[in-house]
């Protein structure tokens, strides 16, 4: 049986490289979470790998950590696993 994505290795390194961004803008778990009118432990949980993003949760937060949708795209491509899709 195949794993769940929340444990994939390269979903951590998204999680990861979302942090690593929040961190290098300056902002808080606290600050973020404000911005996107969540309460920060849902953040904090994103973060912590106990709760997995979905599509539209991921797009919102990328845009408020100032990514544009292409980005946000292309950061999930850089993490995509080897040998997979095209």
């Amino acid at each position: 049986m195949r794993k769940k994505t929340i444990y994939a290795k390269e979903y951590r390194d998204l999680v990861d490289g979302l942090r690593n961004i929040r961190k290098d803008r300056g902002l808080t778990q606290v600050a973020l979470a404000e911005a996107l009118g969540w309460p920060q432990q849902r953040l904090s949980a994103v973060e912590s790998g106990s709760r997995r993003l979905d599509v539209m949760e991921y797009f919102v937060l990328t845009d408020k950590l100032g990514l544009s949708p292409e980005k946000a795209l292309e950061l999930i491509l850089t993490l995509r696993p080897k040998g997979r899709g095209r």
